[in-house]
């Protein structure tokens, strides 16, 4: 990994493996082990099912035996059944109390490098009965002083005027909430940014990976990608003051693209693409990212007509669990339509000349 020549090398490397270690044995964020151990899963669920809820998350893994398109499918339905109790103040990811951040743009940063809790580096395999990979690992506890708030990787690029700021369009002055009304097309961004961070990990990196098997310039460079603890503040009605009334895991990505000429003003830019998730997800959040970027600025991707760049075939094929309903419907009796395809099939050789 290219993260040896960040000031700390294999030192780093080691302690980002002890905290991985610790986070799964319950010892650093999640105090139970046996719930700490299903944390992506939980995470994942948790994001997918667009509650965050982590008790309920652990029991909806149970009892759909650890299916967790099945297990995000209890949550979302639990949901539906929720009260809402009102709105909270958006996050500004500035604040998140980080608990791993890097960027691939940039070998030093503001705030440095924070490995964080991290598999990168681990050893791929299974090893033999009753061995532990992360067992034999040297670099200390992973304990570090980080700066708060840290800023955003591509703030000094920002501040010079060399990254593009996505066009606010006429239907996006306020944000849509896709809960309460789907948004007809042109898909508004605050919709889209939604459905993703409410899409299945695997069909978003589906569609973001076929932006990336092309040609030209179409690879992203990760900005800033940070895991930590973001604070949801809501307005108290009494007092009409910010209270913060809990704190949730959350990641975010903002992805660097080739640049273009701005619209605005003409100068030529660097473009980017932001994504956003409940839990710790980074395979998601980049994926979600990587769309952002291909969607909002199509000339990136490849041949411009991509699916990549349609948000038609995102919005409406991204959410797992309407994908996986739609399809394990088939398992309920089909006999009259089925029976239907067979007259008609009969009809069409009666009168096929080659029959």
């Amino acid at each position: 990994m290219s993260y040896v020549a960040i000031k700390g090398g294999s030192e780093a490397i080691g302690r980002s493996k002890n905290l991985f270690k610790k986070m799964l044995d319950g010892e650093f964020l999640l105090e139970d082990s046996n719930t700490s151990k299903l944390i992506f899963g939980i995470d994942r669920i948790m994001g997918e099912g667009a509650l965050y809820s982590e008790k309920l998350a652990v029991r909806a893994i149970h009892v759909s035996g650890c299916n967790l398109l099945e297990a995000a499918f209890y949550l979302r339905a639990h949901r539906s059944t929720c009260r809402r109790a009102g709105k909270s103040l958006a996050i500004n990811g500035g604040e998140i109390r980080v608990i791993r951040r890097i960027s691939s743009a940039f070998k030093e940063i503001e705030g440095g490098q924070i490995l964080g809790p991290s598999s990168d580096f681990i050893l791929k395999l299974l090893a033999g009965h009753g061995s532990d990979l992360l067992e034999a690992i040297d670099g200390g506890d992973g304990s570090r002083k980080i700066q708060h708030p840290l800023p955003s990787g591509l703030s000094d690029l920002r501040s010079r005027g060399l990254i593009m700021t996505v066009a606010v369009k006429e239907n996006e002055r306020k944000p849509v909430d896709i809960t309460r009304s789907s948004p007809l097309p042109p898909y508004p961004r605050s919709s889209m940014m939604q459905v993703m961070a409410r899409g299945e990990t695997g069909s978003m990196l589906g569609f973001a990976y076929t932006s990336l098997r092309g040609y030209g310039d179409i690879h992203p460079t990760i900005g800033d990608l940070r895991l930590g603890m973001a604070a949801v503040k809501m307005i108290h009605p009494l007092t009409g003051k910010a209270v913060v009334v809990g704190e949730i895991r959350v990641t975010a990505v903002e992805s660097v693209g080739s640049f273009q000429r701005d619209s605005k003003d003409n100068n030529l830019r660097l473009t980017s693409g932001f994504g956003f998730c409940f839990g710790f997800n980074e395979t998601k959040a980049i994926s979600m990212s990587i769309l952002d970027l291909a969607m909002s600025y199509p000339h990136y991707s490849v041949g411009e007509k991509s699916i990549a760049t349609d948000p038609e075939i995102i919005f409406h094929h991204i959410d797992g669990i309407e994908s996986m309903g739609f399809t394990d419907h088939f398992k309920m009796p089909h006999y009259v339509t089925f029976q239907a395809d067979i007259k008609t099939l009969e009809r069409a050789m009666e009168h096929d000349e080659n029959g």
